[in-house]
C-alpha cells in the first residue's frame, strides 16, 4: 500500500528464481512456437507512518465515474469491471473502507474477467501497516501487446479475456489489525486512512510495479526475470528519451543502470500518459541514494505532492493526506500497458500425428474501443519461412459476431504450419497475436505446429533429488518436475524400490493450467506408518510419456536411479556439546555439509561445501530441495530455563539487499534476502520444521560483509575465503519464536539456503553447545563432549588410567530391568556390546580395554529410552 506519511516509504519485494523461457530454455518448447509462461508475482510492503511530520489535511476526490454511481439522480450505470473480495477476519468498519477502495477501482478499470482479491485482517509486525501483491505474472499469452514481457495476472486475464489462474486470487492484501486506522471519508488526525491505503496497494497489484532493482551492495542495477521485463519497464526513459531496458545503451546488469536508477531523472513515457500530461512524460521516483523497494515503482514525490490529483502512487505522504483517486497519470499509464485496448484471442494448436483432419483457425476480436473489421488478417506458411514468404488467409467473419475463421484442408504430407494474426483499431493501434509477430530475424514471435509422426521425447527438468527422510515420516514430497512436449504429456509416474524390493508405481499430477509453456508435476511418496524402521535405501526414477503413438518416453535420471536413505532418530538428550574433534559419525545426518578442517583453520568443524553450490530452485518458499543442511539425530528435550544454542560461525553467503528484513508480513521469506543460513527445529519427528529465529547472511556482521565484498568476480560470486579471524559467536533461544515449549523433544538442523544467483565460500560452525553452560560462565569453558539426558547416576573410574580396566557404576531411580553396555572408538566403530537382564537399581561392570591401543573411547550405557555416554581415556 501507500503509506500517506512524510518519510515512510513502500517496500516493493520482488521474487527471484529460475524461470524457464523460450529464450533461456531452447529445448522445452519443441515446436518453437510462442507459448504462455507464468511465475510468482511481487510483494508490496507498507511501513508505519512518521508521526514527526506536521498534520496537514489534504483531499483528492474520487473519480467522476465513482461519484456518479453514488448520486441519487444519476442514471444507473454498470461497473466497468468486477472485483470479488474474500474478506478474512475483517471488522465491518474496515471492510466498508476496503470495499470503498475496491469500488473506486471498479468504476475506472475495464475487464470482463473478475479480479479476485483476498483481504486478510491480521496481526503483522510492529513496523508494518500492510502488504499486497499480485500472486502471479504471465507472458506470451494470446492478447499480450509485448513479447517476452511479464504482466500481472489481473492485467493478463483482462487482455486474454480468460481466467488464467482458476480459483486462486489475483491479488492478496494483508493489513495490520493492531494499527490505528481511519475508516471515514475525511482526514482524521493521528490515524491512517484505510481507503487511501488500500487504493494504493491495489494499484501495485494491477501493474504499477517495475522489475528494476539494485544488486551488489547497490553498485549495479538489474531488471527483468527470465530474460524479460515487466510491462511497466518498457516505458521508462531518462531525460534524453533513452529507453532504460535498451541493452544496446545500458548493459543488464551494470553500474550504468545504477546511475540511471539514482539520477532523479527517470520518466514514464507512454503515448496516452505524455499526450494527456501537457506532452510531458510522468516523472518517476529515482532518488540518490537508491531506496530499496521504493525507487522506480512510484511517481516522484516532489513533483506530485500531497493534494495533487496524481499523488496516490508516490512513495511518501504526509499525515492528513486523503487521496481517493488513482489520478489521470496512473489511468493513462494503465491504458497503454493494456488496461484499455483491443486483443485478438486465439488458442494455439499443438503438434499432432493426425494427418486426416483439417484445421479450423478461429479468433475472436475483443475491443474496448472500435476496431476495423477489414484490418483483421491471418498470415501463414507451410514448410516455409513465414517472415519472408507469408501467405494471407481468407478469413471468414461469422455474422453478427467478432469471430473469424479459416479452414486449412487435411494433407497426406507431413508439414509444419506457421501463422499469426493482425489487425488495427480506429485510433491506428496495431493488434498482433502473438505479440510483435512475426518477430525480427533473431526472434520467433509466431505460432507453429507440426503435423506428422512424432518421435521426439518429452523434455524434463528435475534438478533436485531427495537425499533423506526420517523413519517417523509417512509422506515425503518430491521436488516439482517440469515437463514439456510438442504433442502433450500423457502420463508421469514414479517407479521405486525399498532395499531392492520393487513397489507399486504412483503418478504425479499436473499442478498448473492449460496453455503454459512448461507444465509442473507434483506428488508424494506415501508410506504406511511403521513400515520404515530406519536404514532402508529407497531408489526411484521418474517416467514421462507423451501422447504420441510411439509413447515417446523420457526417464529422470536418464540412466540409473535417484536414491535416498531412511534415517532413524536416536534417543533424546538434555545437553549436546561438541567441538567436532571427537564426534560420533552417527550423531548427524548431513547433506552438503561435512566435518573437515578448512585451509588456515586449526581444528575440525562442521562445514558446507567451500564454495557452496549455487541454487537451482524456482520457488524458494515451497521447494526445499536445493537447501543443504546438517541435522542432529538426537532430539533435545527443551528446558524452561536454558533452552539456548551457542556456537561459533563464519558466514560468507550471498548478502541480500541492504536493510532487507528476513520475513514478509505474511511470514514468508523475503525474496530480497537471497542466500541465508538458519537453524530450525522439529517436534514431530522431522515432518515439519520451524525456525528458532530469522535467518541471516553476510550482512549480519560487518566483518563478514567486508570479506564477501573483498573479491567479487564478474558473475557477482564472492571469491573470499573464510579464516579463523572471521569467527563470530551466535546464541539462539529455542523458545523465543513460540513454536516450541519446555519439555518438547526437538530435532535441530542447521540449513544453508542458496537461491539461483551469486554464491561464495559458505558456512562453518564450531563449538556447538546445546543447553550446556553458557560460554564464559562457570563450566562454560570446559572441553566439549557429550552429555546425555541423565536420570541415572553413573561413575567411571579410574579415569584416566594406565591399565585399561575401567569400573562403571550406575544407580537407577527404579529397577532398570535390561541394561545394554557397549564400547566404541572416537570414529564410531563399535568394539563390543553386552546386554544384562534382571538389573535392579544398581549396576556395576568392569570394561577391559587393555587389548586396545591407548587413546579415548566412548562407553555407552542404554537403559530403556535413556542413553548415557562416558568418555574413557586409556593412557597406554
Amino acid at each position: 500500500m501507500k503509506n500517506l506519511l512524510s518519510k515512510a516509504t513502500l517496500l516493493v519485494l520482488t521474487f527471484t528464481g529460475t524461470v524457464f523461457s523460450a529464450e533461456a530454455q531452447k529445448t522445452p518448447a519443441k515446436n518453437n512456437g510462442v507459448r504462455m509462461e507464468t511465475r510468482p508475482g511481487s510483494i508490496i510492503y507498507c511501513p508505519v507512518p512518521d508521526r514527526n511530520t506536521p498534520y496537514t489535511p489534504t483531499y483528492v476526490a474520487p473519480p467522476q465515474e465513482y461519484l456518479q454511481k453514488l448520486s441519487p439522480n444519476a442514471r444507473p450505470q454498470a461497473d466497468r469491471s468486477k472485483f470479488i473480495v474474500e474478506y478474512i477476519d475483517f471488522p465491518q468498519e474496515a471492510k466498508a473502507a476496503f470495499q470503498r477502495a475496491v469500488d473506486i477501482w471498479q468504476s475506472v478499470i475495464i475487464s470482463d474477467v473478475p479480479i479476485k482479491i483476498r483481504a486478510n485482517w491480521t496481526i503483522l509486525g510492529d513496523g508494518i501497516l500492510g502488504s499486497a501483491y499480485t500472486t502471479a505474472i504471465y507472458r506470451d499469452f494470446p492478447g499480450a501487446n509485448k513479447a517476452l514481457t511479464w504482466y500481472p495476472v489481473a492485467l493478463a486475464e483482462k487482455m486474454a479475456h480468460k481466467n488464467l489462474n482458476g480459483d486462486d486470487p489475483d491479488i492478496i492484501a494483508s493489513f495490520n489489525a493492531n494499527f490505528d486506522w481511519s475508516y471515514q471519508t475525511v482526514s482524521v488526525r493521528g490515524k491512517e486512512d484505510l481507503t487511501s491505503t488500500v487504493l494504493h496497494e491495489i494499484g501495485h497489484g494491477l501493474g504499477f510495479v517495475s522489475s528494476f532493482r539494485a544488486i551488489n551492495n547497490q553498485t549495479q542495477g538489474l531488471w527483468g526475470y527470465g530474460f524479460g521485463p515487466y510491462i511497466f519497464d518498457h516505458y521508462i526513459e531518462n531525460k534524453t528519451a533513452q529507453q532504460i531496458i535498451n541493452q544496446k545503451l545500458f548493459e543488464n546488469p551494470s553500474s550504468a543502470l545504477m546511475d540511471q536508477y539514482t539520477s532523479n531523472a527517470l520518466f514514464f513515457n507512454s503515448p496516452s500518459t505524455t499526450r494527456n500530461n501537457n506532452n510531458t512524460p510522468a516523472k518517476l521516483y529515482a532518488p540518490y541514494p537508491y531506496v530499496t523497494g521504493s525507487s522506480i515503482s512510484h511517481l516522484d514525490e516532489q513533483t506530485y505532492k500531497a493534494g495533487d490529483k496524481d499523488a496516490l502512487m508516490t512513495p511518501q505522504g504526509a499525515p492528513g493526506e486523503l487521496t481517493l483517486n488513482p489520478g489521470p497519470i496512473v489511468l493513462n499509464m494503465f491504458k497503454d500497458m493494456g488496461w484499455r485496448g483491443s486483443s485478438i484471442i486465439h488458442t494455439p494448436f499443438n503438434d499432432t500425428e493426425d494427418m486426416t483432419k483439417s484445421f479450423v483457425f478461429s479468433i475472436q476480436v475483443m475491443s474496448d474501443t472500435t476496431y476495423l473489421p477489414e484490418s483483421i488478417k491471418m498470415f501463414y506458411a507451410i514448410n516455409d519461412n513465414i517472415k519472408t514468404k507469408p501467405v494471407q488467409a481468407s478469413l471468414t467473419r461469422i455474422p453478427n459476431t467478432d469471430t473469424y475463421t479459416f479452414s486449412l484442408p487435411a494433407s497426406a504430407t507431413e508439414r509444419t504450419i506457421s501463422y499469426y494474426f493482425q489487425g488495427s483499431d480506429l485510433a491506428g493501434r496495431t493488434m498482433l497475436t502473438p505479440a510483435e509477430a512475426p518477430g525480427k530475424a533473431d526472434s520467433t514471435f509466431f505460432y507453429r505446429f507440426k503435423v506428422g509422426a512424432d518421435t521426439t521425447r518429452p523434455v524434463v527438468v528435475y534438478n533436485n533429488n531427495i537425499s533423506s527422510m526420517f523413519s517417523t515420516e509417512t509422506i515425503t514430497k518430491l521436488p516439482t518436475l517440469k515437463g514439456s512436449d510438442n504433442i502433450g504429456i500423457d502420463t508421469v509416474y514414479v517407479e521405486y524400490s525399498i532395499n531392492g524390493a520393487v513397489q507399486k508405481p504412483f503418478g504425479l499430477k499436473r499442478s498448473n493450467g492449460d496453455g503454459i509453456l512448461i507444465s509442473d508435476y507434483d506428488g508424494n511418496f506415501e508410506f504406511p506408518a511403521g513400515l520404515l524402521k530406519g536404514g532402508e535405501k529407497i531408489t526411484y526414477r521418474i517416467v514421462v510419456k507423451d501422447k504420441a503413438k510411439a509413447k515417446n518416453t523420457t526417464y529422470s535420471p536418464i540412466t540409473g536411479t535417484y536414491e535416498f536413505k531412511v534415517i532413524q532418530i536416536q534417543a533424546p538428550v538434555a545437553i549436546y556439546q561438541t567441538d567436532f574433534s571427537n564426534l560420533q559419525s552417527t550423531d548427524f545426518f548431513t547433506k552438503g555439509f561435512s566435518i573437515t578442517t578448512p585451509a588456515s583453520f586449526k581444528d575440525p568443524s562442521m562445514n558446507s561445501d567451500h564454495p557452496y553450490k549455487d541454487g537451482s530452485e524456482e520457488d524458494v518458499d515451497v521447494d526445499p530441495f536445493t537447501n543443504t543442511y546438517f541435522t542432529l539425530l538426537k532430539p533435545v528435550t527443551l528446558r524452561a530455563d536454558t533452552a539456548k544454542i551457542y556456537f561459533d560461525e563464519v558466514v560468507l553467503v550471498e548478502p541480500g539487499e541492504t536493510n532487507a528484513k528476513f520475513y514478509n508480513s505474511d511470514g514468508s521469506v523475503n525474496r530480497q534476502f537471497y542466500d541465508y543460513v538458519i537453524v530450525e527445529g522439529s517436534s514431530d519427528g522431522g515432518k515439519t520444521w520451524k525456525a528458532f529465529q530469522a535467518g541471516w547472511d553476510s550482512n549480519d556482521k560487518p566483518v563478514w560483509l567486508s570479506a564477501w565484498n573483498s573479491i567479487v568476480d564478474q558473475d557477482n560470486n564472492s571469491k573470499a575465503v573464510g579464516s579463523p579471524a572471521l569467527f563470530q559467536k551466535r546464541q539462539i533461544d529455542m523458545l523465543k519464536a513460540g513454536y516450541f515449549k519446555a519439555g518438547d523433544k526437538v530435532l535441530i538442523r542447521f540449513k544453508l539456503h542458496a537461491d539461483a544467483g551469486a554464491y561464495g565460500w559458505g558456512w562453518t560452525v564450531d563449538n556447538l553447545n546445546i543447553q550446556g553452560p553458557a560460554p564464559g560462565t562457570s563450566g562454560g569453558n570446559q572441553v566439549l563432549g557429550l552429555e546425555e539426558e541423565v536420570k541415572t547416576e553413573v561413575k567411571l573410574s579410574p579415569n584416566p588410567n594406565e591399565t585399561g580396566e575401567f569400573r562403571i557404576e550406575a544407580k537407577f531411580v527404579k529397577p532398570a530391568g535390561k541394561v545394554t553396555l557397549s564400547v566404541s572408538t572416537l570414529t564410531g566403530k563399535m568394539l563390543g556390546t553386552s546386554t544384562f537382564e534382571g538389573i535392579g537399581t544398581e549396576f556395576t561392570q568392569i570394561v577391559n580395554l587393555s587389548n586396545q591401543a591407548g587413546g579415548t573411547y566412548f562407553i555407552h550405557l542404554q537403559v530403556g529410552d535413556e542413553r548415557i555416554v562416558k568418555k574413557a581415556i586409556f593412557l597406554r
